[in-house]
């Protein structure tokens, strides 16, 4: 696949819009009016706003910002870390105890803003084409993709806040746009914006074409279309746009066998990936953990300083994490259920406590480890959580989906993993749901769902449509990809949010309390510590239908109206 580097010259220049005090020529920049005049400028435009899209999503902060927002407030999840002064930020977002401050919400916020930045300077730049001869081919496909890229971004900010300021040129410093008319109208002008690129975008070339799934397509644009559409509960304008991508041929669900690496660098590009951003780790680029998803590396990998990360030969892990996300136990409860012990999904998803502990390589296995349980592995102390009071957040699973591995890493722990934003899946069971709800198109509907079903490899394959199978199916196959939250509240099932905050046991193994050989249980004794010390935390439907306008916004734009409950 042709990985793209970004050349940080034209970077500087659209991502920088401060003069200098002092009228000193600025090395390694071009001068705005040397630039915005030929395709090759407008090509460089453009490559700089996937980077600042890339940039923002993923390192909005210290968490990774996509992630965040859209998983920790779910139900899927537990916002774990080391113990209860940990990951605070994370754990108000997961409690529903967050503040107006948030830093995870201002992140969010700021990141998806930046990023519409980015892409309004390409937009204005060349919506009128080149200086001296108008539009080419270059210019049109360029502004086309700078929109659809705006219009991802204003999709999840209509979703979260409902009626951030529409802002569809670059403004003056001076400028305090205020709230949109209404959320319809933030959700129209994102459709609009695809509508009017998608006749000048490039089709992936197949299911096959690597390069396809790392730039603005029309299957991209329909996508978001779709999203939005069904946001706006139009489910016939949504499974017609949705439609689109699945029967365009240029995707292709994964086989069983590949699941596990779908998250992963060697899945980078592959058949499902309707759009994802690009990355490639270049030493030279002082500046490149900003491009390489930041913390994600800690952040989604197992707590390494209460247990011992498989580190023998042939492992796939990488050596250190902070374990903020363990699967909740209603996770494993339905895709048990579900899929049953030996799906391919299932193993792909989550590991169990034995499955660490014997299925994968330790040092003390030697350089021939044999894999599975013997004597000397159930007594041996290199393995296993060893800190006495366990590892906390956890029932004894452990987040195999998106953890990051030593495949996904650089020589120096950089990411060189892309970063997924829509995948093949999501796609199929968001039609789905349409077809339900217009009783159109019901039996491909429920061959897509079958599709995912049989990949997986899982116990229950649906001979109905229904919305019960479609949620459940949901529910499991885009854990952690940003949908679970979202859903919820679309849906209006508020109560699954019941237990969000109230239960964060630790689990523990006997070898390291007085016991002679691993076990591992779980321990609830301070597992409700949270309500306790706040017994207001919880989802409140008067509050948290929205996230509130971040307080350093409110401070400094008189025009913008808090959202209701945060007044």
């Amino acid at each position: 696949m042709k990985k793209i580097i970004i050349p940080f010259a034209a970077c500087a220049l659209l991502l920088s819009s401060c003069q200098g005090l002092l009228e000193i020529p600025q090395k390694g920049v071009i001068p705005v009016e040397n630039f915005y005049k030929t395709d090759e400028d407008a090509e460089m435009a453009i490559v700089a706003a996937y980077d600042a899209y890339f940039t923002q999503y993923t390192s909005g902060g210290n968490d990774n910002i996509f992630n965040a927002l859209w998983d920790y407030p779910a139900d899927d999840m537990i916002a774990a870390g080391n113990n209860k002064t940990d990951n605070i930020a994370q754990n108000e977002l997961h409690a529903f105890r967050f503040p107006v401050t948030s830093s995870m919400i201002s992140g969010g916020y700021n990141a998806f803003f930046r990023s519409i930045y980015a892409a309004n300077l390409v937009i204005d730049a060349f919506k009128d084409g080149l200086p001296e001869g108008g539009h080419t081919d270059v210019t049109r496909r360029v502004v086309a993709e700078a929109k659809v890229l705006r219009a991802l971004s204003y999709m999840q900010l209509g979703f979260g806040w409902g009626t951030p300021p529409i802002v569809d040129h670059v403004l003056e410093a001076t400028d305090k746009p205020g709230n949109a008319e209404s959320q319809k109208a933030v959700y129209e002008f994102v459709i609009k914006d695809c509508e009017e690129a998608i006749p000048y975008l490039r089709e992936r070339k197949g299911p096959n074409d690597k390069d396809g799934a790392v730039i603005v397509t029309k299957g991209l644009a329909y996508t978001i279309m779709g999203k939005t559409k069904l946001f706006m509960e139009d489910y016939a304008g949504a499974q017609d746009a949705l439609w689109k991508v699945i029967s365009s041929g240029n995707y292709e669900l994964v086989k069983s066998e590949d699941l596990e690496n779908c998250f992963h660098a060697a899945g980078d590009g592959n058949s499902e990936k309707i759009f994802e951003f690009n990355n490639e780790y270049d030493a030279s680029i002082g500046s490149y953990n900003n491009h390489a998803q930041k913390n994600a590396f800690w952040l989604w990998n197992w707590r390494n300083d209460v247990m011992q990360i498989p580190n023998g030969v042939g492992t796939k892990m990488y050596k250190t994490g902070w374990g903020e996300c363990n699967p909740s136990k209603k996770f494993i409860d339905v895709l048990i259920e579900n899929d049953g012990m030996d799906s391919y999904r299932r193993k792909a998803w989550v590991k169990t406590y034995d499955e660490v502990l014997y299925e994968m390589p330790y040092a003390s296995d030697g350089e021939n480890p044999v894999m599975g349980y013997t004597e000397k592995k159930a007594t041996d102390k290199s393995r296993g959580i060893y800190r006495p009071s366990g590892l906390y957040g956890s029932i004894g699973w452990f987040m195999w989906k998106i953890n990051v591995q030593q495949q996904d890493l650089s020589p120096n722990n950089r990411g060189i993993a892309n970063f997924r934003i829509f995948r093949l899946p999501e796609v199929y069971l968001m039609f789905a749901e349409c077809a339900v709800k217009t009783g159109k198109q019901t039996a491909e509907a429920l061959e897509l769902v079958n599709k995912i079903q049989k990949r997986a490899g899982s116990q229950t394959i649906s001979s109905e449509l229904t919305m019960d199978v479609v949620k459940r199916e949901k529910f499991i196959e885009c854990w952690l990809e940003g949908c679970r939250y979202q859903d919820i509240l679309r849906w209006k099932d508020y109560d699954e949010l019941k237990l969000n905050g109230r239960y964060f046991p630790n689990y523990v193994d006997k070898l390291f309390n007085g016991g002679d050989k691993h076990e591992g249980y779980i321990d609830e004794s301070d597992a409700d510590w949270c309500v306790k010390l706040y017994p207001d935390l919880g989802f409140d439907v008067k509050k948290h239908l929205l996230f509130p306008f971040p307080f350093n916004e409110m401070s400094i734009n008189p025009n913008i109206k808090q959202n209701p409950g945060w007044e």
